[in-house]
């Protein structure tokens, strides 16, 4: 051993070989070292990017399911809209029945009361003359009830007058 030591020296390259040898292996293990991680990073990666995948996939069908769902609420709204639409048609038909009806109404109570009114004004002649007659009447009751009393008094007078003649 200590010849190999004594050697040293004097063979300058066998050191240095080994050096080298050792620089080369350790190269190699930190070369390894570097792949390694780089193999782990890229191990990573992948599982971030089949993750991302899966979420995109995942996004995708979500995407379909909502066009579906977004076609079939323009469907219903279309049918609504056409439902609203046929109801206020409906509806302003009805409005206008109603306001013909109540037009015709109105002219025909029109047309009674001007009916009416002739019939209130005959009605009025007719109670003007029944009172007009009543009233004749109770003046000639009146006129017959005088007469009676007034015939009364002057038989009393003439039965006084023959009593007191008696």
């Amino acid at each position: 051993s200590s010849g190999i030591n004594a050697e040293w020296p004097l063979r300058p390259g066998g050191k240095c070989r080994m050096l080298i040898d050792e620089n080369e292996e350790l190269g190699r293990q930190l070369s390894q070292g570097r792949v390694a991680q780089l193999q782990a990073e890229l191990a990573l990666q992948k599982s971030a990017n089949e993750e991302m995948q899966k979420n995109v996939d995942e996004m995708a069908g979500f995407v379909v399911m909502l066009d579906e769902e977004v076609e079939g609420m323009q469907a219903t709204i279309l049918h609504l809209q056409q439902q609203l639409k046929s109801t206020q048609e409906k509806l302003k038909s009805a409005n206008d029945k109603l306001e013909k009806k109540a037009e015709e109404k109105q002219s025909k109570k029109d047309d009674d009361g001007h009916k009416k009114s002739e019939r209130y004004d005959d009605d009025d002649k007719e109670k003007r003359k029944r009172s007009d007659d009543e009233e004749d009447v109770s003046r000639k009751k009146k006129d017959k009830s005088k007469k009676d009393k007034s015939g009364k008094e002057s038989k009393r007078k003439r039965d006084r007058d023959r009593d007191h003649d008696n």
